[in-house]
């Protein structure tokens, strides 16, 4: 009975083949237009794009802009963008190809033989590119752009791994450096050409509120100046810990922000593993230390330029409080001269009178006459969007000031906290950064009393709808981080749990690590959305 049956299928695919046009000795590629060129193409290494379909014959194009045409008569391209290919076979005893099950007239060829003398079996697409199994058995794969794309953030799960070892000392404090080595590696050269990088340097604590967690922040400095990660050489480092931030990640959403609207110095922020004396810490961001630096706060100290941070903390050697309430400090020079110090205060005071000024709006005597009026723009947009607890000039946030010109906010630091990430800042609806002052109630600041000029609302509003577009699109920037970070967040969260709070935090876990994404990108889109409606409304 097996063997009638066996003689039943040889007889069923002869009369199969019979049927069409014998195939040329060496599988008749000759005759098949379209398919020497796609084996070219696939030989220069072109990305697949699309496929159309036209009355006469397929077109495939490329990401360069090329194109195939392949005549219907010559071999059909099939659609499987949602559907599953079939499965193409070359049975055991049998010499002609089957495709979904059932043979085909095409005869199943050596290995030996080139490509160009084999014929395509079966061809089709889908979403990640175009494929062609081919009759001497070898399969050509054309990539799409999503496909190496999707290889590229797999590369990016294997984030790099610090390694800090102090020979056992335990690290303290914010003020004592212990003195050890880092080692870092990057075996997937993700962010620069160097798989590993070591280095003798010091370490302390760093942060404010931050220190007091389980989860601690660090201060690297190189005993000598290098690059990490392609960052410009320097010896001063930040690790920072995200204890209170269960996404890992909220940092480096705001710094992406930071770059598309300008700012004068955007941090550079990479997710990294943190081991010390071999003990595994977690996930942590590795950064460029805030400080004076030609890649960084770019600015002439010995010319009398300052850099000025605005803290609550006040824990710098020369602070002072703004008539407004703004708490300010002096970060370099640490120690302004008396004549320095008087000048910078005097321009504050200036400053704040002029917002009560019946001039406030006049440009060359109201506040436009001491700030740089577009950077304090985006800074209020992002740090409203953000809905940033330390942004109603509170906390970390940085002015510079050159001699003889305004000021200026000049970049962004210390996002942990925002993004619904404060218990009574987590709904997405109101405004924060314009209507309450630095003691967190409503009330007159900078941007409050700013905002009754109707030309700086013109100009808020111009701005918002320039970078809107760019923010919403930014939603992806989260998916696309969520997925860098999967296999790193798990291993962070044996070592912190996922359920661990900060109780002044006020904000409860989630649950799970997609659980924390989720809730981010719904306070995210949906402060969009209502900033979008209330901001062109004012």
């Amino acid at each position: 009975m097996k063997k009638l049956s066996y003689v039943i299928t040889i007889l069923a695919a002869l009369l199969f083949v019979s049927c069409d046009k014998p195939a040329e000795e060496g599988g008749g590629s000759k005759t098949l237009i379209g398919y020497k060129e796609l084996l070219d193409a696939h030989q220069a290494g072109k990305l697949f794009k699309e496929v159309i379909k036209l009355t006469d014959g397929t077109t495939v194009f490329f990401e360069d802009g090329s194109r195939i045409t392949v005549p219907h008569s010559s071999f059909p391209i099939y659609d499987h963008t949602e559907s599953k290919a079939p499965e193409v076979r070359a049975i055991a005893g049998v010499s002609w190809w089957s495709v979904g099950g059932q043979l085909t007239s095409i005869k199943i060829l050596s290995t030996d033989t080139p490509d160009e003398k084999a014929q395509p079996v079966y061809v089709y697409y889908d979403a990640w590119g175009l494929y062609m199994h081919l009759s001497n058995r070898n399969v050509i794969e054309f990539d799409s752009k999503a496909t190496v794309e999707k290889e590229q953030l797999e590369r990016k799960q294997n984030i790099p791994s610090v390694y800090i070892n102090t020979g056992g000392k335990g690290i303290y404090d914010k003020e004592n450096y212990v003195d050890g080595t880092i080692t870092i590696k990057d075996p997937e050269k993700l962010y620069s050409d160097v798989a590993e990088f070591t280095a003798a340097m010091g370490i302390r604590g760093r942060g404010n509120s931050t220190w007091s967690f389980p989860k601690k922040p660090y201060k690297v400095k190189l005993k000598e100046k290098a690059s990490i990660f392609g960052m410009g050489a320097d010896k001063e480092w930040a690790l920072l810990a995200n204890y209170s931030d269960r996404t890992l990640m909220r940092n480096i959403l705001a710094m992406k922000m930071s770059e598309i609207c300008g700012f004068s110095w955007t941090p550079h922020m990479y997710s990294v593993h943190v081991y010390l004396n071999n003990k595994y810490q977690g996930v942590y961001t590795l950064c460029e230390h805030k400080k004076v630096h030609k890649d960084r706060v770019d600015i002439d100290l010995d010319a009398g330029d300052v850099y000025l941070e605005i803290e609550q903390q006040q824990d710098e050697t020369t602070c002072w409080w703004t008539g407004m309430g703004v708490p300010m400090m002096f970060s370099d020079p640490e120690e302004p001269s008396a004549e320095l110090l008087a000048e910078i205060k005097k321009w504050f005071s200036d400053f704040e009178a002029s917002l009560y000024s019946n001039y406030l709006a006049d440009p060359d005597k109201g506040y436009a006459k001491y700030i740089d009026v577009d950077s304090f723009i985006d800074y209020f947009i992002v740090q409203e969007i953000a809905k940033n607890t330390d942004g109603n000039l509170r906390k970390s946030s940085f002015i510079t000031k050159k001699k003889g010109e305004k000021m200026e906010m000049y970049h962004l630091w210390d996002f942990d906290l925002t993004f619904g990430n404060t218990g009574w800042l987590s709904s997405p609806d109101g405004f924060y950064i314009k209507d309450y002052n630095p003691s967190c109630v409503p009330g007159d600041n900078w941007f409050n009393r700013m905002f009754t000029d109707p030309a700086f609302v013109k100009r808020v509003q111009d701005r918002w709808n320039e970078l809107y577009p760019q923010f919403v699109a930014l939603v992806g920037f989260i998916d696309e981080q969520a997925y860098i970070l999967d296999k790193a967040q798990k291993e962070n969260f044996k070592v912190w749990s996922i359920h661990e709070v900060v109780d002044w935090v006020g904000v409860p876990s989630q649950g799970s690590y997609e659980a924390e994404v989720e809730f981010l990108k719904e306070f995210y889109t949906e402060r969009l959305e209502w900033l979008d409606k209330e901001i062109n409304k004012l």
